[in-house]
């Protein structure tokens, strides 16, 4: 019986390493929530959101450059911050959970549940479709960023990276 072989094989097909997986979604995670953030502070969510990704596109080229743990140390505690800040306290509490509670109510916040949103009051598809993938892609951005501190971790010990 004759074995199917693939295109290419596994040697040879391009590996994206975590570092440029962490550095993709961590920035997505910005760019949607400056869209978020655009209806309130205008085009200074995209200058906020570009110094936030030169600053994490600045630490992670370091870190490959150095393997400096300090620099590896700082571009997780910026994820951690992104992730939690834009990703769980905007993306999903202020957008996604706020829509959920939008339509459990058949198109209104109840008085008492407005109050513990930043903004009560649901916007237009694009700003609350922004913040829904915006806690989407910060899970995304947890994850690869994780795993990027973890091989930077074990870089240059005889451990095995999984």
């Amino acid at each position: 019986m004759k074995r199917k072989t693939e295109a290419f094989p596994r040697a040879l097909q391009p590996k994206t390493s975590a570092a440029t997986l962490s550095l993709a979604t961590i920035s997505s995670t910005v760019i949607l929530a400056s869209i978020t953030h655009a209806s309130q502070f205008g085009y200074r969510a995209f200058i906020g959101g570009l110094i936030i990704i030169v600053l994490l596109c600045g630490t992670n080229l370091l870190y490959l450059r150095t393997r400096n743990k300090v620099v590896l140390m700082v571009y997780g505690l910026l994820t951690a911050w992104v992730a939690i800040g834009f990703g769980l306290v905007n993306g999903f509490w202020n957008h996604s959970f706020k829509v959920f509670i939008y339509y459990l109510h058949n198109g209104s916040l109840p008085p008492f549940l407005a109050k513990l949103f930043m903004t009560p009051n649901v916007e237009s598809p694009l700003m609350e479709g922004a913040g829904i993938l915006t806690f989407v892609m910060s899970l995304s951005a947890a994850y690869y960023g994780y795993k990027f501190m973890k091989e930077g971790r074990y870089h240059g010990k005889s451990y095995p990276v999984q």
